[in-house]
Order: structure tokens, then sequence, then C-alpha cells
């Protein structure tokens, strides 16, 4: 079976301009616990007519007849180099489309008042940088309290604090260069996008590793909300007292107990779920799975069952992907191990 990458030039719009011819290298690395969603770099002849400053690129993998794109991005730091021989090519950075609202700050003091509804004032912000390819999951939560951002501040940070409030994932944008904003789901809860299983058929490479770091793991988690004269802030808690888990109260015998102050949450339901949430990101180091794949279309946070040598069916989410822009490339991904 085939496999190839082809690229697509793009307009400051995410409008086609033509395919980049020309591409001889370079490679991409998607993180989901990154603000900015990831970065990369291409090498590209010098033959080509684009336009740094407002271009854009779609990388494309084809695989046989399945085609999907693996991520939009901006040109940045581009570097030419020449050659005895009178041959240029270009070696150029690659920024995520995340870049645009972290890079956009709003130039006074910036507030938003209570009772506004969170997720079209998250959607209006993104759009007053420019960015219009938005999906976003409709939701009728409000703010519990006016929320103010000093100037200077990124319309990212401002959008995923209202994110935050609302119970959502913060801001991301997928390889097609949509902006997504959807509620948050507990891994419990999310649907297996692929099985990875040991035998003949196995699209990951035999090797893999899992770290685990036992030290100063909490096992509560304290999110405390904002509050005023009148109302005493929220405030979430987070336990891992299941007496199966090594660090849980019952098997160590004591509390360790992380804080967070300031959390923006619009309701006791958010800010639990916020808690139940940091707390499992701090046990993260825990369980790590490091593993070679083949390139397959998964995006940041994906549930994936895995089912190595050992015969032991593991749960993980996607947290990074790394891959070149060659026709055989693999993936070399980290997952974090569902406990």
């Amino acid at each position: 079976m085939t496999t190839r990458w082809s690229f697509e030039l793009l307009d400051s719009e995410d409008r086609p301009i033509g395919e980049l011819d020309g591409v001889t290298g370079g490679r991409a690395e998607i993180v989901a616990q990154s603000a900015l969603g990831g970065s990369g770099r291409l090498v590209v002849d010098g033959r080509q007519n684009i336009d740094w400053a407002s271009n854009r690129v779609r990388a494309w993998f084809h695989d046989g007849d399945r085609s999907w794109p693996v991520g939009t991005y901006m040109f940045a730091s581009p570097t030419d180099q020449h050659s005895g021989l009178g041959v240029t090519t270009h070696d150029v950075g690659l920024l995520t489309k995340m870049n645009v609202p972290a890079e956009d700050k709003v130039e006074a003091r910036f507030s938003i008042a209570a009772g506004t509804e969170i997720i079209p004032a998250a959607v209006d912000l993104l759009t007053s940088t420019g960015e219009t390819r938005v999906a976003s999951t409709s939701s009728d939560a409000t703010l519990t309290a006016a929320l103010t951002w000093p100037a200077g501040t990124s319309k990212l940070g401002i959008i995923n604090d209202l994110l935050q409030a609302a119970g959502y994932w913060s801001l991301w944008c997928d390889g097609s260069g949509q902006f997504r904003i959807e509620p948050y789901v507990d891994p419990q809860n999310r649907s297996i996008t692929h099985r990875f299983a040991h035998g003949e058929e196995s699209l990951h490479f035999p090797d893999w590793s899992r770290e685990q770091n036992l030290a100063d793991v909490p096992n509560r988690f304290l999110a405390i909300g904002r509050g005023d004269e009148e109302n005493p802030p929220l405030i979430g808690i987070a336990k891992n007292d299941d007496p199966t888990s090594p660090f849980s109260r019952q098997a160590r015998g004591r509390w360790i107990t992380a804080t967070e102050e300031g959390v923006e949450a619009e309701s006791q339901q958010i800010i639990d779920q916020y808690a139940a949430r940091k707390l499992r990101d701090l046990m993260d180091p825990v369980a790590r799975i490091s593993v070679s794949h083949a390139m397959l279309d998964l995006n940041p946070n994906d549930l994936v069952e895995f089912i190595p040598e050992d015969g032991v069916t593991r749960l993980a989410t996607i947290q990074r992907m790394s891959m070149s822009f060659t026709p055989f490339t693999d993936i070399d991904a980290e997952w974090r191990q569902v406990l």
C-alpha cells in the first residue's frame, strides 16, 4: 500500500492556493498538554513562491485510499540554505494556529459581566482575532461573577479561563485547522479511538516502556474558587481513596494534598470536575507509556486500548505524537495510562 505526504499552500484565511511542491523533509509534533498544541519544521526547495508572513500550509498524509490532515501551520523563521551548485532550500519553522489567539492580547483592562453566557463570549473573543473556522458545542452556562484581566493578557489565556469555568477542554485546533470548543469528557467516559493489540497484524512496534514516578504524588486536590463579601468561594475536593491504588490514603496512611486558588468555575459540579481532573493530571507521572506505531488518524487526548505482548489490557490517552515528513514515517507516541 502506497503512503505519502502532500502539502497544501493556504492563504491567511485557510483558503487553498495550490499544492506546495518541493518539500524534501521536516517533522511535526502534536502535544496535548501544550497550550499551543505543538510545532514543526519544513524543508522546501527555493523555487517556491511563498509569502512567509501570511501564507499557511496544511500537511496531509495519504495511506492508500485513506487521507487525513495532520496539521495546519503558519510559517516562522525561514532560513535560506545555499549550495555551491546554486541550489537554494528553505528550512522554516512551523507554528500551530493556536499562536494566533496566543499572540493577540487585549490592549486595556478586559472585563466580562456576571451572567454572561460563557461559550458565546469565548467564541466572540476567538473570532475577534480574525479566525472564523470555529466548531463549538453550545452550553447555557453563565458566569456567576464578573471576571477581569489586565491589559496585555493574551486572548488565548482569557478564552481558556472561560472554558475552564464552563467545564470545557482548553481551546485546541484539529489537523484541518479548525478551532474546537468542546466539553471536557472524563477518560472513563470517552470512546476508544483505536485498539493496539500484539500479533501478526499489530500496528505498533514490540518495544515500549512504562515510566513511573512515585515521589510526591498527591492523593487529594483542593480547587478553591473566587468569592466575595456576599458569596463564599466554591471549593472542589477530589480524593484518591481507591484501596487498590498504591497512592491512596488507605495505602499511604496519610493525605498528600495539592491546592489551587482562584479557580474559575460556574457551579459546584464544574469545580468538583476540575479538582478531579487536576488530581488525575498530577498523577500523570505515575503511568506514562512510550510507544512507536504506524501513522494513524488520531487526535490529542484520544483514548486508546493497548494490549502488548504481556497480554495486559491498558487504557491510555494520547499526550504527544511526533512524526517526520517522510513517506514511511512512524509515530513516536507518549500516552498517559488511565488508572
